[in-house]
């Protein structure tokens, strides 16, 4: 059974949460939270969780056991980060979805951003534009 590019599409264009759907700027805000803002639903005020179609990429990709752990003298261990990066997808479909919820995920970040220099979530390089994803190895 081979994936359906444009099934998937359909499917998750009804999906609410989807990045690329245009209603997504229009069905959230931003909120203060103890560790600063976040996007949230406005029906709910819960934390939005987005979902948007990519592919990672190999770029950078620390994602084995120990994260990004270089050594004990540069960071401790539970410092360690998991890091990835999420790209354009080839399909031709999937890919304008890409370039939508990235669209999105811009407005959203120039809503509260004090500045124009956005660096750390969106990445642009030679290859296009990619989304920078990273989480703690350790929750303590």
């Amino acid at each position: 059974m081979s994936f359906d590019a444009h099934a998937y599409h359909v499917e998750k264009s009804q999906v609410k949460n989807y990045l690329a759907s245009p209603n997504v700027l229009n069905s959230t805000m931003w909120q203060h939270t103890s560790t600063g803002v976040e996007v949230v639903n406005e029906e709910d005020l819960l934390a939005f969780t987005g979902i948007m179609v990519g592919r990672v990429s190999p770029f950078r990709l620390k994602c084995g056991p120990e994260g990004n752990h270089i050594n004990g003298n540069v960071s401790p261990l539970e410092k360690s980060k998991y890091q990835f990066h999420i790209t354009r997808p080839a399909n031709r479909e999937l890919a304008a979805d890409y370039q939508a919820a990235l669209s999105n995920l811009e407005a959203l970040q120039n809503q509260v951003g004090r500045t124009h220099q956005h660096r750390n979530m969106i990445v642009d390089d030679v290859t296009g534009k990619m989304v920078r994803c990273v989480r703690n190895v350790f929750f303590i």
